[in-house]
């Protein structure tokens, strides 16, 4: 018990350093996405996005961490020669194995309810966080000055100071299809709050207005346009006809309909199977990692890591884009393109980790 329990601290502290490690390495570009995504908002709101962005990177990213910590442990294990006096005092090597497989199974448990039950709301989530703060920018660039774009309409001035907009040209391009142009020699702009519309709109009056387009004419001299902000700026709906949108148990909700097509009940099995095998991906690292850290960091600490990077980067890349390539194909069935991957690498580290241990 001693023993686990010192595999055990080791093994939580070389992952925690590994997690960090590979955070401080992630989270600068995440960081600088997240930014290039949201454009012109605060800092405060791009922290807000960060959540929401690191939900879909966590599963890869952890799981790194997961085999590098293994690699350091056991391999510290090897290079110490503890591992000589273990099996001197006759401990089977199998027992050695026993802390990683609990963290493994703790990770795997919640890395399935990431996946599965998290980051199909967040992605849904964080489109219209991204058009909430859009939103949240042009009220306050409405009061700031300077060009404005919103949707696929524009509108650019000459001078500007404060909500006031002088040589003002305003083109409004519909969904329909539809233009309109205004040329004005000055416009003012307030947001308010349309209790009818249930929603902020943005109004612009205008003064020595033009108005050009199709049925479009001159009203008066002074008038003005009233713009809903949710039709400037849309919410993104929920894509039900996209497995990777649903939740663990609408995806089962839908398997267990008799009317659904064969290529939507292929495309949500296999987002289903796809989603365990990613969370027992710890498990194809702890048998990579332990014969990788006990045969390599014996002779050299940079060649033990080097190995395990270049396992998780071929793992994951066969995972991802083998598997979604024999997923479109109808020559195989979907639980065997989400599993084989797996299933490959589990029987790779099954044997690497016998000849490392049992021999």
């Amino acid at each position: 018990m001693t023993l686990q329990l010192y595999i055990l601290r080791q093994l939580a502290i070389s992952v925690g350093f590994s997690t960090a490690g590979i955070a401080l390495v992630v989270l600068p570009t995440v960081l600088i996405s997240a930014i290039h995504t949201l454009g012109p908002v605060s800092l405060r709101a791009v922290f807000g996005y960060l959540p929401l962005a690191l939900v879909d990177v966590v599963p890869f990213l952890l799981p790194m961490a997961f085999l590098l910590g293994v690699v350091a442990t056991y391999g510290r294990l090897a290079a110490d020669r503890e591992l000589i006096a273990i099996r001197m005092a006759g401990i089977h090597p199998a027992r050695l194995a026993l802390p990683a497989i609990l963290v493994a199974g703790l990770f795997a448990g919640w890395t399935y309810h990431l996946v599965g039950g998290v980051a199909p709301n967040s992605k849904y989530e964080s489109r219209n966080y991204t058009r909430r703060q859009a939103v949240e920018a042009f009220k306050n660039f409405t009061e700031g000055g300077g060009d404005l774009e919103f949707g696929n309409s524009s509108l650019t001035s000459r001078t500007a100071y404060g909500n006031v907009r002088e040589g003002v040209l305003l083109d409004l391009r519909e969904e329909e299809g539809k233009e309109v142009t205004v040329t004005a020699d000055r416009a003012i702009l307030a947001i308010r709050y349309d209790r009818e519309l249930e929603d902020d709109v943005l109004i612009i009056e205008f003064e020595g207005a033009r108005v050009l387009g199709d049925g479009a004419r001159l009203y008066d001299e002074f008038p003005y346009c009233v713009l809903p902000l949710g039709e400037l700026f849309r919410f993104v709906p929920r894509n039900r006809g996209n497995a990777k949108y649903h939740v663990n148990r609408e995806i089962r909700e839908k398997l267990a309909d008799d009317t659904i097509t064969p290529e939507v009940r292929r495309e949500f099995r296999f987002e289903l199977h796809r989603r365990m095998a990613l969370a027992l991906t710890y498990f194809v690292f702890l048998l990579v990692g332990i014969p990788t850290g006990i045969v390599l960091r014996s002779s050299t600490q940079l060649g033990a890591f080097t190995g395990a990077v270049g396992y998780g980067i071929v793992y994951f890349v066969v995972a991802l884009e083998v598997g979604k390539a024999l997923a479109k194909s109808d020559q195989v069935s979907p639980l065997f393109a989400a599993w084989m991957p797996t299933v490959l690498f589990l029987i790779l580290g099954g044997v690497l980790s016998y000849r490392a241990l049992f021999r």
